[in-house]
């Protein structure tokens, strides 16, 4: 059955509101496609970033919120290197990744903090503010202390439960804020017209590419920097790795009379941590160098993710060795302090800023699998995708 071609109109406060997002030139594009030809990824049906660029040249709104390009694209560079314009391309699909975000999230939260660093900043001030006061009413109220006495050298152990609750809550907030957008995503790259009805058979087979997407980052070892395949696998390794280790062991830093330093159980804390150090540190280097394409333009917000992480992990190792050296003072100001900076990583950072393309990009690489599935399956004639 064909698939009737639906007219499309072109938006003229597109690219405006591309540029709101990030650096965007697309008017420095003469479509010669050494950018496409130089980049490894492209393959098949994937043509980017030509295509998704010249959409957002000609105003094709609705063509651009379906296009899943932006997020294959893992940033390599190479596209920029061989633009004989110095159009950036790499630049743009960035920003693209900024604007295809803040359309994802229904109530405008996203498009307000990737728009604005009034926003973006006062969000993570203002969460920070809030873990102040909700550790001083805790302590002045629940605890009964005197407010002379919050530097009363008190044990960690009269936070539990309470902790457990508070970390569980700021943990799993962001996972079910993105766990919310799924279907925004999908009702916008694969559903309605004039795309027709994929079985949901599909969309089982190719479950797998989201899972080995999400753990392998495979795609990223075709980019001609393959150290930067290695960090950025570790860092996520190390990172769900802690994030598993708060949700399901947080007993294990409860009980530190019980577990021993030296118990296995402690070690993977530990293995967590220095991973996320590696990972971090080949970021931040990266950065302050700005030798690679990659990191020749670094936005304020780009810092914000690996600095705020790198301070959660510290603080946190800190905070545990001080608690075994018997420094109880110390270990309780610096727990405090490592809850403090946590906190707004998680609920702000995590479903809002750059660090959601953990999700999006495997969801996207998933959807794409999908479609080519669906398409080899169709019949002659018929469309899988959009129809521009």
């Amino acid at each position: 059955m064909a698939v009737g071609i639906l007219p499309v109109q072109s938006d003229p406060t597109l690219l405006a509101d591309i540029r709101r997002y990030g650096k965007f030139d697309p008017t420095g594009c003469y479509q010669c496609g050494s950018c496409t030809i130089s980049c490894d990824l492209v393959e098949g049906s994937v043509s980017f970033p030509r295509k998704s660029i010249r959409y957002a040249l000609l105003g094709l709104r609705a063509p651009l919120l379906g296009d899943l390009e932006p997020w294959i694209c893992h940033d390599c560079g190479d596209c920029s290197i061989v633009c004989p314009r110095q159009a950036e391309p790499r630049i743009s699909m960035a920003t693209l990744r900024r604007f295809l975000s803040g359309q994802y999230e229904r109530t405008g939260m996203a498009s307000k903090l990737l728009t604005s660093r009034a926003w973006y900043f006062g969000s993570l001030a203002f969460a920070a503010v809030l873990v102040v006061l909700l550790i001083l009413c805790y302590h002045l109220w629940y605890v009964g202390l005197p407010f002379s006495g919050l530097a009363t050298p008190l044990g960690m152990e009269h936070m539990f439960p309470t902790m457990t609750y508070f970390t569980l809550t700021v943990m799993l907030f962001p996972v079910l804020l993105l766990l919310s957008r799924v279907h925004r995503v999908w009702l916008l790259t694969m559903g309605g017209e004039p795309r027709p009805s994929i079985p949901f058979s599909v969309y089982v087979i190719e479950a797998w590419t989201y899972v080995y997407q999400s753990v392998t980052h495979s795609l990223m070892r075709k980019c001609p920097e393959r150290g930067r395949w290695l960090g950025h696998w570790i860092l996520a390794l190390g990172t769900v790795m802690m994030l598993t280790i708060k949700v399901f062991a947080l007993r294990w830093f409860q009980t530190d009379n019980i577990y021993p330093v030296y118990n296995p159980q402690r070690w993977l804390g530990y293995l967590a941590a220095a991973f996320i150090f590696y990972g971090i540190g080949d970021i931040l280097i990266g950065r302050v160098r700005a030798k690679k394409e990659i990191y020749k333009e670094t936005r304020l917000e780009d810092m914000v993710f690996p600095i705020l992480l790198l301070l959660t992990a510290f603080s946190g190792l800190a905070a545990h060795i001080f608690r075994y050296t018997g420094l109880a003072f110390a270990a309780h100001c610096t727990y405090a302090l490592h809850v403090i900076v946590a906190t707004p990583m998680l609920v702000v950072e995590m479903p809002f800023g750059k660090a959601a393309h953990m999700m999006y990009r495997p969801l996207a690489l998933y959807f794409q699998a999908v479609k080519e599935r669906a398409a080899q399956l169709a019949p002659a004639g018929e469309v899988i995708g959009h129809v521009v």
